[in-house]
């Protein structure tokens, strides 16, 4: 990884936007939108989470067995086992995690499960907190403004159900657009992990962070 940030830089196929999507301007109006495309690399240092949800889920429900009501945790367990199955997920928020609207949003999947042992022990390791990190990722997707709210799509895509499927018969041009239109609407409502405008979506190649020597200072070695 190292040979390839180093190569991608030299030949100037990769772009550092760490200073410039520190601006909250510059996502509301759309100019870092503009400035990427879908495909390209770039390197982003800022506040980082790096978080594997089903060990969440599985705290929770390691919590409930010492209750007498189970239902809220298998219900979490539930819920986040749809919304983030085994995957790790990634958020940089350059603007600061207070403006969580404006954030590099990724996740970092393990279908063969090599990172069993190391999402085991995440949040020991890290904590809850974001830490200063730098990410180099691909642009995956660059979600446009959706001005039409999450639950009239959904209005929608339910009136058009019986026009996919009528005598008999399935049109796949309706159910096909109808399958879209479900996953806009799912990703409005939160339900999928795709981000919504203004974030932008990446696929995480790295995740590194700058370590510095520790050293004795002069005031440990105080008598008081």
């Amino acid at each position: 990884m190292a040979m390839l940030e180093d190569d991608a830089e030299y030949a100037q196929m990769l772009l550092d936007v760490s200073e410039v999507s520190k601006k909250p301007k510059n996502w509301n109006r759309g100019r870092i939108h503009r400035a990427l495309n879908p495909g390209s690399l770039i390197r982003v240092k800022g506040p980082t989470s790096i978080i594997y949800p089903a060990s969440f889920a599985a705290s929770v429900n390691a919590f409930s067995s010492v209750t007498d009501d189970s239902t809220f945790s298998r219900d979490v367990e539930k819920i986040v086992n749809a919304m983030y199955g085994e995957h790790l997920t990634l958020r940089v928020y350059p603007c600061g995690q207070n403006e969580w609207d404006y954030q590099f949003s990724g996740v970092i999947s393990d279908h063969g499960n090599y990172l069993a042992g190391e999402k085991a022990v995440l949040f020991s390791r890290l904590g809850a907190d974001p830490q200063e990190w730098t990410t180099l990722a691909t642009i995956s997707r660059i979600p446009e403004r959706d001005t039409i709210s999450p639950t009239v799509r959904f209005e929608r895509v339910m009136a058009t159900l019986q026009e996919a499927v009528a005598d008999g018969e399935v049109n796949r041009q309706v159910l096909e657009r109808m399958i879209q239109e479900t996953s806009r609407a799912m990703e409005g409502f939160g339900f999928s992990e795709a981000p919504t405008w203004p974030a932008i979506s990446v696929i995480p190649l790295a995740v590194y962070r700058s370590v510095q020597a520790s050293k004795i200072t002069p005031e440990l070695q105080q008598g008081d």
